[in-house]
């Protein structure tokens, strides 16, 4: 697993992403996406290393970073990232914005909703029931910002998965 890679692969920035009062053409959002594998000490201290030679059952945080390189704030910021294959979230650790939300999906991104996400099943005697999903059937992340990236601003965005 490489620890870093470019956003254009893994995030989609919905168009809604624009300056209000603005042309397409100054709207400049850039992103880094970097992966590292956390460990902890004997003393209790999180140590974030190299994601490069993880294994299963490795604790990987991701980290998106996204700056505005425009001269006008962007609003209004939807920010999608798919659950690597192979994992499992970690959902209470997707960080959740200031001014914002966190959703999940686990339909492959067609429907996102805040965790914990139920799903309605009939019992065998034909009432429906409720049950939590489970943390292995995330398939994306969605952060929605509801403030602005100022110009020369950036704001950070991570989430956890376990290795299987």
């Amino acid at each position: 697993m490489n620890a870093r890679h470019s956003l254009a692969f893994f995030v989609l920035v919905c168009a809604a992403a624009l300056p209000v009062g603005s042309a397409l053409a100054s709207a400049s959002l850039t992103g880094t996406l970097a992966a590292y594998r956390v460990a902890t000490t004997d003393q209790g201290v999180e140590e974030f290393l190299p994601a490069d030679n993880a294994r299963p059952g490795d604790l990987i945080e991701y980290r998106l970073v996204y700056s505005n390189a425009g001269d006008q704030p962007i609003q209004n910021i939807l920010i999608t990232d798919p659950v690597p294959i192979g994992t499992r979230l970690d959902p209470p650790s997707a960080s959740k914005p200031e001014t914002g939300r966190v959703e999940f999906s686990i339909d492959g991104g067609k429907q996102f909703q805040p965790w914990p996400i139920l799903l309605k099943s009939r019992a065998p005697d034909g009432s429906e029931k409720l049950t939590e999903a489970k943390p292995e059937m995330v398939t994306h992340v969605r952060w929605g910002l509801e403030g602005a990236i100022p110009p020369e601003g950036e704001i950070t965005l991570k989430y956890r998965t376990v290795i299987k």
